[in-house]
């Protein structure tokens, strides 16, 4: 990504402890979202989550869309998952995304606090922004509901 990029972040306390989030999310597996038909995971996943860096994630949404997701980074250390977009089904109207989800503790109650943010090329204006918020704050409900 060149030039200034667009960043868009949304988190939600859930009600369960990091582990057990961080169980859910580390795979990249989004079917917890209600608006996600199915995930499928690519040949090439090496571990026993079915996760390695580079391997893809094909996801079809009720509303027809289709996108690849290619993991980029995986941190069990600090419980983070980042991937970029790179393909949709239509076409997105920006170059590029790369999107982290990170699960921290919140140790006051043994819960989960949940951090979702992607950044968007240059052309990813603010209908693209907008969109990703809601979709996103609509996901992480998704989340804490499934707990």
């Amino acid at each position: 990504m060149f030039g200034s990029v667009s960043r868009v972040s949304e988190s939600v306390v859930i009600n369960a402890t990091q582990s057990k989030v961080w169980q859910k999310v580390q795979s990249l597996d989004l079917s917890f979202w209600s608006e996600v038909v199915s995930v499928e995971p690519s040949s090439s996943a090496a571990n026993a989550s079915g996760l390695a860096i580079g391997s893809t994630r094909t996801v079809t949404f009720k509303d027809g869309t289709v996108q690849i997701y290619r993991v980029v980074e995986v941190s069990e250390l600090e419980h983070s998952i980042s991937y970029e977009l790179v393909e949709s089904t239509p076409p997105v109207s920006y170059m590029s995304s790369i999107s982290t989800i990170k699960v921290m503790a919140v140790t006051s109650n043994d819960s989960a606090f949940v951090m979702w943010s992607s950044l968007f090329s240059s052309d990813g204006g603010v209908e693209v922004t907008e969109d990703s918020k809601f979709k996103k704050r609509d996901a992480l409900a998704d989340l804490a509901a499934s707990f």
